[in-house]
């Protein structure tokens, strides 16, 4: 599950006694520094989703090497206050951080849970009684509708606008308030091997991350020095490699969802080894067999955007996202792809494996006071891009590489919305930073999904977010 054990050496024994950190089986505080620390220096505290998402729940957390034991504990929400008293308890591990040298990086999953429940949990060493503050997560039910949002590209390069990502993430839980977890596009640090932008960024977040479950893809930005893979107890295929990502796949209710790596490359497929692309058909196949009703993707780099990266090469040229990846999508039936990279709102309509878009039969609803249209068996796959969480923000690509013939693909593919507030100082070559945010709140109710778009704009309803689009399949067998 990780990749190996870290024990007291004892240099380190002496230290702490030294210090007196540990007496007999106990220690004292220990309060470190970087923002969002949970109690006594436990910090970038996660919840992710490990094997059967029914009946378990892996977790991430980060403490100085002076503290090697690894525990969970849960106990379910029945009171306002976790009592600890009976709780289930799991060990983990632990192992030396690839981006800061001084601290220690501890997994443990916890296993044997109920369905469709509600738990408190605490991480840290249970023989020294340290612990972090309390969380809570939501186990999976095995049938039935589900919320979730979606939101990308994080990506501060500093505390400020750390702190503005972790506001829009907070807003996010606040409005979609029944969401069961949070899918994350990728790209959610600036520089990956900078562990400091990580203190930032989980710290900042670490009262929302506390109460949520993050399913999150690596970003081009945590491509490097398993600096993804050490922040997430990710449930990847046995082999697989984690230096550059992690690709894996999880149930839940009647949904299945992948979450693919786009920091491979190989000769045949730009961004993805052949492993992965092989791994990818079967396990959609898989999906299918076993009954799943929906297969959703979430993939950083998607072939599908309107913005700068629509014209890069990994995913124009021959061997690029759009020519190798996006025709499986349509070919495994996969419904809806979730993406990242470029930082601008959009979504397709059903493309298929042709790379052609189809129209299928519409059907209105109304849906909080605004008319919403589902697309009734849609031929091919469904593309959304979340615009950006974070501070960064890409205009409209106008390139005559693509042209009309492409943007015909899309439903909706307006000029970013950030636009209005010009060019940035430091950059021209895109809006002003940190102006407007976006995430989606998506509902799975048996054969309907319905998505709901909501931005921020820090200069309009007091920051609060506002819809601005609404949209929505409907699977008829």
């Amino acid at each position: 599950m990780f990749k190996k054990f870290q024990k007291w050496s004892a240099t380190s024994m002496s230290v702490a006694l030294a210090l007196g950190l540990i007496t007999g089986m106990s220690a004292l505080p220990v309060h470190a520094e970087s923002p969002g620390n949970t109690d006594q220096g436990i910090s970038k505290v996660t919840a992710t989703f490990y094997g059967d998402t029914k009946v378990s729940k892996g977790f991430t957390w980060y403490t100085s090497k002076l503290f090697t034991n690894s525990t969970v504990q849960v106990i379910k929400k029945t009171a306002s206050e976790a009592d600890y008293t009976s709780a289930l308890t799991f060990e983990g591990t632990s192992s030396p951080s690839t981006n800061s040298a001084e601290e220690l990086v501890h997994k443990a999953v916890a296993t044997g849970l109920q369905a469709d429940t509600a738990y408190y949990y605490r991480v840290g060493d249970a023989a020294r009684g340290i612990w972090s503050e309390t969380g809570t997560f939501q186990t999976a039910p095995k049938s039935g509708e589900f919320t979730f949002i979606d939101l990308a590209d994080t990506q501060a390069k500093s505390e400020d606008e750390a702190i503005l990502s972790s506001q829009t993430l907070e807003k996010a839980l606040q409005t979609v308030e029944n969401a069961q977890f949070v899918v994350h596009n990728g790209d959610i640090v600036d520089t990956g091997t900078k562990e400091e932008q990580w203190n930032w960024l989980l710290g900042h977040s670490q009262k929302s991350l506390l109460n949520t479950t993050i399913v999150p893809s690596a970003g081009n930005h945590e491509d490097e020095n398993y600096a993804f893979y050490d922040h997430f107890n990710i449930n990847e295929p046995s082999g697989s490699a984690t230096k550059t990502g992690a690709y894996y796949s999880y149930d839940y209710s009647n949904a299945h969802f992948i979450v693919l790596n786009s920091n491979e490359d190989s000769e045949k497929y730009a961004n993805f080894s052949e492993a992965q692309v092989e791994w990818l058909k079967k396990d959609a196949a898989a999906a299918k067999r076993a009954g799943a009703k929906w297969i959703i993707v979430n993939i950083h780099k998607g072939p599908y955007t309107t913005s700068n990266h629509a014209t890069d090469s990994d995913i124009m040229d021959k061997n690029g996202v759009r020519n190798q990846i996006a025709p499986l999508m349509a070919e495994l039936d996969i419904d809806f792809v979730v993406q990242g990279h470029d930082h601008i709102y959009a979504r397709t309509k059903p493309i298929n494996q042709e790379g052609k878009a189809t129209t299928p039969t519409k059907l209105k609803d109304t849906l909080n006071d605004k008319t919403i249209e589902y697309s009734v068996n849609p031929d091919g796959s469904i593309y959304v891009i979340p615009a950006t969480a974070g501070p960064k923000v890409y205009y409209k690509n106008t390139s005559e590489k693509l042209g009309d013939k492409y943007y015909n693909l899309f439903e909706l593919a307006e000029e970013n919305h950030a636009a209005v507030y010009g060019p940035d100082p430091s950059d021209n070559r895109r809006p002003t930073r940190g102006q407007v945010q976006n995430f989606v709140g998506i509902t799975v109710d048996g054969n309907k999904l319905t998505a709901v778009t909501y931005e921020i704009d820090q200069n309009k309803n007091d920051a609060k977010p506002f819809i601005v689009d609404q949209f929505g399949i409907i699977k008829k067998d």
